[in-house]
């Protein structure tokens, strides 16, 4: 009797261990999975993050980080957000017309001024460089140079000062660089909700 009490003991013994030891395999699948996924999602968002620096539409990287997305990303998901680059360049034309825009709208008040607008309206000439001043000219340079150091968030609080028929005549433009602001904040928020 005494041995068979010594074999269940045994028996009850090597039960326990085998159940730790399969309560930890199972703790450690847990981990590796979880790191798996952790490490899946990093590498989405950093496929995300590339998409949105090019351009480019980014919808499978974006799938890949889950259902619950910011709505602003997945509306934009298929056709990307513009770039930098695309704003830069576009930049010029949009602020020739607000420039035009704005001298039209108040060509001065003596026959020297009204010469010297209409004389920048037909050569479309502004500062290239950024200069002080609340003239609309001075707020375009000091925009540009902003967005040519890529401070999205400064060229539009200069673009905030211009007049209002300048601010119209930028209104795409400013619809656009809205939307890659937007997105880039999107992002940030998704990157800080998944650690990454």
């Amino acid at each position: 009797m005494k041995y068979a009490e010594i074999l269940r003991a045994r028996a009850a013994e090597k039960r326990a261990a085998i159940a730790t030891l399969d309560a930890e395999r199972n703790a450690l699948k847990a981990e590796a999975e979880a790191l798996n996924l952790a490490a899946e999602r990093r590498i989405a968002l950093a496929a995300l993050r590339a998409a949105v620096e090019s351009g480019a539409p980014f919808g499978p990287e974006l799938a890949a980080l889950g259902p619950d997305m910011p709505p602003l990303l997945s509306q934009a998901a298929e056709t990307g957000v513009p770039s930098l680059a695309t704003l830069q360049d576009s930049f010029a034309e949009a602020a020739r017309a607000a420039l035009e825009a704005a001298l039209r709208a108040d060509m001065g008040d003596s026959w020297t001024d009204r010469a010297m607008s209409f004389f920048r309206t037909q050569t479309g000439a502004r500062s290239l460089t950024p200069r002080e001043g609340s003239d609309p000219d001075a707020i375009l340079s000091r925009a540009e140079a902003a967005l040519a150091k890529g401070d999205l968030v400064a060229t539009l609080a200069e673009l905030d000062t211009l007049p209002e028929v300048a601010r119209a005549a930028m209104a795409d433009w400013r619809s656009t660089a809205d939307q890659r602001l937007s997105a880039i904040t999107a992002l940030r928020e998704l990157a800080d909700t998944i650690g990454g």
